[in-house]
């Protein structure tokens, strides 16, 4: 199925992607590009022949920008007086007392390990970051 039905299911499942489907000398062509995670510039880019394809490319691209955005929640927390060590899919953050929290980072959203609550967007690490620091204040 390569109708504009996928086309709009597919930048619901990647948002921030604009996806297009084209013609191509030997059957359909899947292109998708946006614009780079904030403070990084410029403009990603995939394209396959086949949907599936496609949506691997996207989930690997998904993948990096998660590790980035990981890594720059770990930064500002530390700012904040937070022990925050990134890891490829997970942040740890221990704060006061040694309580630690755990945060993962999938399709754009910042997301509490346990029970993959969202946090807030990646665009906007403040948000998480206020969460991270309001969380040690919460008996547990």
């Amino acid at each position: 199925m390569s109708g504009p039905e996928t086309q709009c299911g597919l930048m619901k499942e990647f948002p921030g992607w604009l996806v297009e489907v084209k013609d191509v000398p030997g059957g359909t062509g899947w292109h998708a590009w946006r614009p780079g995670p904030p403070g990084r510039g410029g403009f990603f880019g995939a394209q396959a022949d086949e949907l599936g394809l496609l949506r691997e490319l996207l989930e690997e691209a998904g993948g990096a920008d998660s590790r980035l955005a990981l890594r720059g929640l770990a930064v500002e927390l530390r700012e904040c007086g937070i022990t925050a060590t990134a890891y490829d899919t997970t942040l740890t953050a221990t704060g006061p007392g040694g309580r630690t929290r755990l945060v993962t980072c999938r399709r754009g959203m910042f997301r509490w390990l346990d029970g993959d609550r969202v946090i807030g967007p990646v665009g906007d690490l403040l948000v998480t970051v206020d969460a991270v620091l309001a969380s040690f204040e919460e008996r547990s």
